[in-house]
C-alpha cells in the first residue's frame, strides 16, 4: 500500500487529489470529470492566497491551507516548494486535528520520486474517457 492508499484507508478521507505546479492532475480518488483540468490552477491559486496571507502577518510559510464548508473540510498541503499539492476533502466531523497531525507526518517523509507521472496515473477506463467526451460535447457551444 502507497501513501496515496494509506491516506485513503482512513475513514475520515473522502476525497485525496494530487496536482503539480504545471497544472496536471497527477491522481484522484474521485472520477475523472472534464472539469477536472481548472482544479490544479484553483489549487494553486488557493495556496497563493494562504501564503500571501500569512506573508501579511508575518506567520511564515505556508503548510496547510484549510478551507471549512458546511458539509466538509478541505485541506490543502503544498509540497516540496510548492511544486506538488495534496488536496483531502474531510468529512465535517472528523476530529481534524488528529488526522491532520498525523497527516502531516506522513507527508513529510515524500520525496520528488513519490509523485512521478508515470507510475501514478490510473489506469484507463474506456467508460469513463467515453463520458467525458459526451460531457465535453453537450457543453459546446453550437457552430453557427
Amino acid at each position: 500500500m502507497d501513501w496515496f492508499e494509506k491516506l485513503l484507508a482512513d475513514p475520515y478521507i473522502e476525497v485525496v487529489m494530487v496536482a503539480d505546479n504545471q497544472g496536471r492532475l497527477l491522481r484522484s480518488s474521485r472520477g475523472y470529470s472534464s472539469d477536472d483540468d481548472m482544479l490544479p490552477s484553483m489549487l494553486q491559486a488557493l495556496e497563493v492566497l494562504g501564503q500571501t496571507l500569512a506573508d501579511e502577518f508575518s506567520c511564515g510559510v505556508t503548510q496547510m491551507v484549510l478551507l471549512t464548508t458546511e458539509k466538509a473540510h478541505l485541506l490543502l498541503f503544498p509540497l516540496l516548494q510548492s511544486t506538488y499539492y495534496i488536496l483531502l476533502v474531510i468529512e465535517r466531523s472528523a476530529p481534524l486535528a488528529n488526522i491532520v497531525v498525523t497527516v502531516e507526518s506522513s507527508l513529510q517523509e515524500l520525496t520528488v520520486d513519490d509523485f512521478m507521472l508515470e507510475e501514478n496515473l490510473p489506469p484507463l477506463n474506456a467508460d469513463e474517457l467515453i463520458e467525458a467526451v459526451r460531457e465535453w460535447l453537450r457543453r459546446r457551444p453550437a457552430s453557427s
